[in-house]
């Protein structure tokens, strides 16, 4: 039912998908699961788009996913959930979940499926991947088509009609859209319906030659018409932009300034910045024409301050870095250049992702080279990282035609090159016609070396170079070095995307480095977790994971397993006579004393509590084992530590009572009369005197 949820469209429908459920659950007496009833609420909020709280409870609901048989359900989530980030433009995160359904599609039906292929087709829209956008809808209109879906099968439709809009193809494009239209006419769906008629109006406008002004209207106002019945913000204000859009291209000025300022004063940037835009470059051509410079000025000073606000929140995530590059520009000269850095912006994110994900990035050199190749023009290309501590720039990932580049290394302090001078100055070093005079603008000719030269074959110069730094916020990690051994082949939406590419490197170096402390520090608490902080031993709690595998073991192999108990002898008056500090020392050096004792790899030493020691032994003879014993009491005499208050010894000594057998069974329990075995000789010595240590076999005690 619930992977047939889209077939309940809008609000009523979702509240018939409720009561469904809950008419079942309560026919066979069943207690809806914590994810699936989370999921339930997060698809309410959906529905009545209160996004941050569907965002939220979608995620708790993932959070208790944790079952093999959960894992369908998480996918369908991510399904959605992507959807939401989509269309809030957070494109990382919508990546993110969409990657990890792709890879397991295997695991779903053709309801999911459908379902996986038109939101994941809805996201390559919005990123302009047309021919993916539809390839993959093609894909989910026959998915639901297999399983009678219809309202997936209609929303399919349209990101194909849709997709072949923008690849020159309306007849065909507005085809689909009709389809879908028909089906959403069918099963009373105003929301398919108006989403179709918006469509049509965007595709028309797309062909505007082909399609009269009142065509093209009556679209987009039946399309309006119909949001108005529906519940769907986003899509409603798709529309609404598209037709001010398209009113600002008739001659119909002053109503297409009043709808843009309608809109403006309507719209919340922050949740829809992409829509804000288009509108705001829409309102500065009206506004200029109109010749309201007042009022132009106002919106251009609100557009830089929203539009400062919105990139600064973008910084740290790596697609939205690229696109905070593209926003900003507003030149015409820079749009330009845009449009064709637009055309890579999928290239560039695919070699991020891969650099992002890598844990060897020498292994996916050849990969990333090829990627870059197909966007820039190279001959060598590279990453060299910086040591803001030592000040060495390494030149370590480099590749080129004939494959890895050899490793150097260089000083920036005492060494001057290009590279030098991008760490020194944190910009970019763009040069498209090299000789001296050129070069000294950077390194002064007597400070440069032979290494350090930009040829990288002496029959083949280098005559075009961007060199751009790895940094995040005002830290350089590095530089990104590209070359060629022709002139003029580095433009300026070549230098753009290679500047986002770098910022794309380094929050994906700074991740490596974040991941390499987390792990650091995951495996100093999991030590912490599991030794005694005084002495280093392992702490009494590890006895319930450590003793079942040496059990099991010994039992496997027929080896002798010994438990050893150790005490120190009147500790409590060392410690009121020594004070607690030099009591703690006394303990530590036991353990010390213990460390080269048992030295085997095959012991294990415990702090059993206060001055009581365990340790376990495995595979030890009774000779070895006495042996250990004899040396560990005769190196804590030689350190002659005083004990003034202890009966039997002037120095600190130690008792210790052990046993030693060959293990039979694999039962722990088996370990726990070994154990109380140990404790009885350990008794007994304390009964007679105490400094000693007494060892037994099953048969009979051996005392030394």
């Amino acid at each position: 039912m619930l992977s047939r949820m889209q077939v309940y469209h809008g609000i009523s429908g979702f509240h018939q998908l409720e009561k469904n459920v809950q008419d079942i659950c309560q026919r066979y007496d069943y207690v809806l699961p914590e994810a699936q009833r989370l999921f339930l609420i997060a698809l309410a909020h959906d529905r009545y788009d209160r996004l941050k709280d569907a965002i939220q409870t979608y995620q708790q609901c993932i959070s208790q996913c944790t079952d093999e048989k959960d894992y369908v359900l998480k996918l369908h989530v991510h399904i959605l959930l992507g959807s939401i980030f989509a269309d809030q433009e957070d494109y990382q995160d919508a990546y993110t979940l969409y990657r990890e359904v792709l890879d397991h599609t295997n695991l779903l039906d053709d309801n999911y499926r459908s379902l996986a292929y038109t939101n994941i087709s809805d996201f390559h829209l919005s990123l302009g991947q047309f021919q993916k956008a539809y390839q993959l809808a093609s894909l989910g209109e026959q998915s639901a088509a297999k399983v009678g879906n219809n309202v997936n099968q209609a929303i399919c439709l349209l990101n194909m009609g849709y997709a072949l809009g923008h690849q020159h193809d309306p007849v065909t494009a507005i085809g689909h859209i009709e389809d879908a239209l028909a089906i959403a006419i069918a099963h009373q769906n105003p929301r398919v319906q108006a989403i179709a008629h918006g469509y049509i109006g965007q595709v028309m406008v797309k062909h505007r030659e082909r399609y009269s002004e009142s065509v093209v209207r009556d679209a987009f106002e039946k399309a309006q018409a119909l949001f108005s019945v529906t519940q769907d913000n986003h899509n409603q204000l798709e529309n609404k932009v598209h037709y001010a859009l398209f009113l600002a291209q008739t001659s119909e000025k002053k109503e297409a300034l009043s709808a843009c300022l309608k809109l403006y004063n309507e719209i919340d940037p922050q949740e829809n910045f992409s829509f804000y835009v288009k509108l705001c470059r829409a309102l500065f051509s009206l506004l200029e024409q109109e010749g309201n410079q007042s009022e132009l000025l106002k919106i251009q000073s609100a557009y830089i301050a929203i539009s400062d606000k919105h990139f600064a929140e973008l910084e740290a995530k790596e697609f939205q870095q690229i696109l905070m590059q593209v926003e900003q520009a507003t030149a015409e000269q820079e749009r330009r250049v845009i449009n064709q850095t637009r055309q890579h912006i999928g290239t560039v994110t695919e070699v991020g992702q891969q650099i992002a994900t890598s844990e060897d990035l020498a292994q996916h050199l050849p990969f990333i080279y090829d990627k870059v190749c197909s966007i820039f023009p190279t001959d060598e290309f590279g990453i060299a990282l910086y040591d803001d501590k030592t000040h060495i720039l390494d030149y370590c990932y480099f590749y080129d035609r004939r494959g890895p580049v050899e490793d150097f290394q260089v000083n920036c302090l005492t060494e001057h090159s290009i590279g030098s001078y991008v760490i020194a100055n944190k910009s970019t070093v763009h040069l498209n016609r090299i000789n001296d005079d050129v070069l000294n603008s950077f390194v002064p000719l007597e400070q440069r070396k032979k290494r350090d030269c930009v040829i990288f074959d002496e029959s083949s110069p280098v005559e075009s170079i961007l060199l751009t730094p790895i940094k995040l916020r005002d830290k350089v990690l590095g530089i990104l070095s590209i070359q060629h051994h022709l002139p003029d082949q580095y433009h300026q939406h070549h230098r753009n995307l290679f500047e986002q590419l770098a910022g794309f490197i380094a929050i994906a170096l700074e991740n490596h480095v974040q991941r390499r402390r987390l792990e650091q520090a995951n495996q100093k608490l999991d030590l912490l977790s599991k030794t005694d902080p005084l002495t280093g031993l392992y702490n009494r709690y590890q006895l319930d994971t450590i003793i079942p595998t040496l059990v099991t073991k010994a039992a496997e192999q027929a080896e002798n397993l010994a438990a050893v108990m150790i005490d120190v002898d009147y500790y409590k008056g060392y410690n009121d006579f020594h004070g607690h500090h030099q009591g703690d020392v006394a303990l530590k050096s036991v353990a010390s004393l213990m460390k080269s004792s048992f030295d085997s790899d095959n012991d294990y030493l415990f702090r059993y509590g206060g001055d009581e020691f365990l340790a376990v032994c495995c595979n030890s003879t009774q000779l070895q084992l006495e042996q250990k014993l004899r040396t560990l009491q005769q190196s804590l005499a030689e350190m002659a530590l005083p004990n003034p208050l202890s009966q039997c010894n002037p120095n600190l000594t130690l008792s210790i009572g052990a046993a030693n057998r060959r293990q039979k069974s694999r039962k722990a329990d088996s370990f726990d009369h070994l154990f109380n075995l140990a404790d009885q000789q350990l008794y007994k010595v304390k009964s007679h005197g105490r400094n000693k240590f007494s060892v037994c076999t099953l048969a009979e005690p051996i005392s030394q």
